[in-house]
C-alpha cells in the first residue's frame, strides 16, 4: 500500500510540473540576418509576434514546424509559413498562422511589391478557444504589401529579407470580401530562413 502511495504521489507531481501554460510570455523580434538562422518576426500593429510552439494534430499522431520556408525553382514561387501557438492551464488558447507568397515573378534579391504588380499573397489567421476565427489578407480593390529579399542562396537554400503591409479581415466563409475598417498592420517584418 505504501508503494502505490509513494508511486501515486509521484505522478501526480510529474502531471502538474507539465502544465503548459504560456500567458506570462514576451516576444523580441528576432534580429535582422542573412546567415540561415532560421528566425522570423515582425510588428503587429504594435504588438511582437515571432513563430511559436508547435501545430499539432492529435489524431494524425504528429506537429508541424512553427517556420517553414520554400523555394519551388519549376515556377520561380517561393512561400514561408509561420505559425504562434500559445498554451493555457495545459490546453492550446491561440493559434496563429502568417503565410507570405512570391508568385511566377521571382527574380531574385530585390524588391517585391503589390504597387509595382508583383503577385504577392499574404493571410494571416487567428484562432481563439471558444470564439470566431479571424482571417485577414490583401484587399482586393487597394492591396498594400511589400517583400524585400535582402540574400537569396539557392545553393545553401537560404533567403533573408523584410516586409511590410495592410491586411483587411475577411467579411464571411462564404466570399473574399474584405472589410473596409477591420485590419491589421505588419510592420518591421524580417526573416532569414531555410529553404526545403
Amino acid at each position: 500500500m505504501k508503494n502505490c502511495l509513494v508511486l501515486f504521489l509521484a505522478l501526480t507531481l510529474l502531471l502538474s510540473s507539465c502544465i503548459k501554460d504560456d500567458s506570462g510570455l514576451t516576444f523580441v523580434l528576432p534580429a535582422k540576418t542573412q546567415s540561415g538562422q532560421h528566425t522570423f518576426g515582425f510588428l503587429l500593429n504594435t504588438g511582437v509576434w515571432t513563430n511559436y510552439g508547435k501545430v499539432c494534430f492529435p489524431f494524425a499522431g504528429g506537429c508541424r514546424e512553427n517556420l517553414n520556408g520554400r523555394y519551388y525553382p519549376s515556377d520561380g514561387d517561393i512561400s514561408i509559413t509561420a505559425d504562434k501557438v500559445l498554451y493555457k492551464n495545459n490546453v492550446w488558447n491561440t493559434q496563429e498562422n502568417i503565410e507570405l507568397n512570391l508568385s511566377t515573378n521571382f527574380r531574385g534579391a530585390g524588391t517585391y511589391s503589390t504597387l509595382t504588380k508583383d503577385t504577392i499573397g499574404v493571410t494571416y489567421s487567428f484562432s481563439e478557444i471558444r470564439q470566431p476565427d479571424k482571417t485577414y489578407f490583401l484587399s482586393a480593390s487597394n492591396p498594400v504589401f511589400t517583400i524585400v529579399i535582402t540574400k537569396f542562396d539557392p545553393d545553401s537554400k537560404t533567403m533573408s529579407g523584410e516586409f511590410s503591409g495592410k491586411l483587411f479581415r475577411r467579411i464571411s466563409e462564404e466570399s473574399f470580401a474584405t472589410s473596409t475598417t477591420d485590419s491589421i498592420v505588419i510592420s518591421d517584418g524580417r526573416f532569414d530562413v531555410r529553404l526545403k
